[in-house]
């Protein structure tokens, strides 16, 4: 007889490892390909509109847009990492109060983005534009200059939609449920899909980039709309929504911020190293072009590993608050293994097939198009090492360690990548394809650093998960229930962990 005590969430530690990985991946991982292809489909229009101009102006504005998606996604997987281990620990109380503070912080940074996108899209696209119209003369920087401006203050003042989408989904995530946010995705990408076309070309309104702007937050906005109706008709193991319950507290907020802050940083480096990358191949005719098109069409690789990770978060984030090791190594064994597997038929493709691939940007030189391809085959090099710090970041997040998993994306983008892309391209023969090839450096050694750390810091964080069960389970229910309400009481006043020696 089915259990009627039992939560939706409490299959993370009962279905068989591989086949709950691939239930709740196989949602994120489809979502995640359809949000790569409707990511791409603005510039494949944009390029049908102009090749050049219109190209170069989604490349300059991409930074910005990746700085929204990693606030938006960064607090987001602090908000669901609570939530994954307050279940685990089977307080659902606590998760509750941690999904409602992730849902306020989401409406507070698109109130903040609205004013930001208002105020700075304009002067960004031109700190670009003027860099680059020193140096090359292959584009109409004034004209990529309009296009980009007004592509980025529509993207960015009308953010608040895919926030808060993002944090509904992965709360819902974090409690198990993938199908909602995979039907969210394609609503939103299905939108977008049909608006191009209508918005962007001649043949339609002929908009252009502010055409490609409105389709892209039109569709994020349709996308919004799922989570909330699903969320307002059918009862959860949580409570998501405020309600007369609902309290700010430092406690909760606290650890989603532990996670939240070095996750925002984590993916907020992407849009760094796009910004000084952008810089640096603006010396190279066609390079921030070849660059852009490469950055887009590596989200086909990356996005559905990056939906592997939503899959496997919850799961290993609960096994790690339940002290169930063996589930916990299982379910990361075989992430590792489908994130290497999914990376190397995606490195076949890149290598195999890059001509075909550049052609659907519409490149209106042969130079161009070599530029694509070279950039398509050099930087698809190390795929594989990229999976495994991809996966060992999902680890980290789903245990609270949200600083190592900062420090992976740290090294492999920025301390390792730019410096070594800057000094082979700028002081070497090898001129672009240093930079190229400076992917390869920086991927490998960050995955022979940190797979160590990985492997030390779960032995040593379930040695001592298991000597606090032992302490539990020598007192009684009535007294070990009695101590942590003391110690609640007193770490509340005096903001102190519990003391397990003297409790022991």
């Amino acid at each position: 007889m089915k259990n009627s005590n039992a939560l939706y969430s409490d299959r993370l530690g009962t279905v068989p490892v591989g086949r709950l990985i691939l239930k709740m991946s196989g949602p994120a991982i489809f979502s995640m390909l359809v949000q790569a292809m409707y990511n791409i489909v603005d510039s494949i229009f944009i390029g049908a509109f102009d090749a050049t101009n219109g190209v170069l102006a989604l490349s300059y504005a991409l930074p910005m847009q990746l700085l929204v998606t990693a606030f938006a996604i960064g607090f987001a997987v602090g908000t669901g990492s609570v939530i994954s281990r307050k279940l685990g620990e089977r307080k659902r109380e606590e998760a509750s109060l941690a999904a409602q503070t992730g849902l306020l912080l989401s409406i507070f940074m698109g109130l903040v983005f609205l004013v930001v996108g208002y105020f700075v899209s304009h002067a960004f696209i031109q700190t670009y534009t003027s860099s680059a119209a020193a140096q090359t003369d292959i584009a109409d920087w004034d004209l990529v200059a309009e296009y980009g401006g007004s592509y980025l203050t529509i993207c960015t003042c009308c953010s608040m939609g895919i926030i808060v989408e993002i944090m509904l989904n992965r709360i819902l995530q974090s409690i198990g449920n993938m199908i909602v946010p995979m039907i969210t995705q394609l609503v939103g990408a299905i939108t977008n899909i049909i608006l191009d076309p209508i918005l962007i070309l001649p043949s339609g309104a002929g908009l252009g980039a502010t055409g490609a702007a409105v389709a892209t937050v039109a569709g994020q906005w349709f996308a919004l709309l799922i989570p909330i109706i699903v969320i307002a008709v059918r009862k959860w193991d949580i409570r998501i929504f405020f309600d007369k319950h609902f309290r700010l507290k430092w406690n909760i907020l606290k650890q989603i911020l532990v996670v939240g802050l070095p996750s925002v940083i984590l993916n907020a480096i992407g849009s760094l190293m796009y910004m000084l990358a952008n810089l640096i191949l603006n010396a190279f005719q066609n390079a921030v072009w070849a660059f852009g098109i490469y950055f887009k069409l590596q989200s086909f690789v990356f996005m559905p590993v990056f939906g592997l990770n939503q899959g496997v978060m919850p799961i290993m984030g609960y096994n790690w608050g339940a002290n169930n090791r063996t589930r916990f190594y299982e379910a990361f064994g075989k992430a590792m293994l489908m994130a290497i597997g999914y990376m190397t038929f995606g490195l076949i493709i890149f290598h195999g097939l890059p001509e075909y691939i550049v052609m659907l940007f519409s490149p209106d030189t042969a130079e161009k198009a070599m530029a694509g391809v070279e950039a398509l085959r050099l930087c698809s090099i190390p795929f594989m090492s990229a999976a495994v710090s991809v996966i060992l970041i999902a680890m980290f997040n789903s245990i609270g360690h949200g600083t190592k998993a900062m420090f992976i994306s740290i090294l492999r983008q920025i301390i390792i990548l730019l410096p070594v892309g800057y000094l082979l391209s700028n002081y070497t023969s090898l001129g672009v394809t240093g930079f190229w090839l400076a992917f390869t450096i920086g991927e490998v050694v960050t995955m022979l650093t940190f797979f160590p750390i990985a492997i030390v810091t779960m032995r040593n964080g379930f040695i001592k998960k298991n000597k606090e069960f032992e302490m539990k389970s020598n007192i009684s229910d009535s007294e070990w229930l009695k101590y942590l309400d003391s110690q609640d009481r007193h770490s509340r006043k005096h903001h102190e962990t519990i003391n397990w020696n003297e409790m022991a």
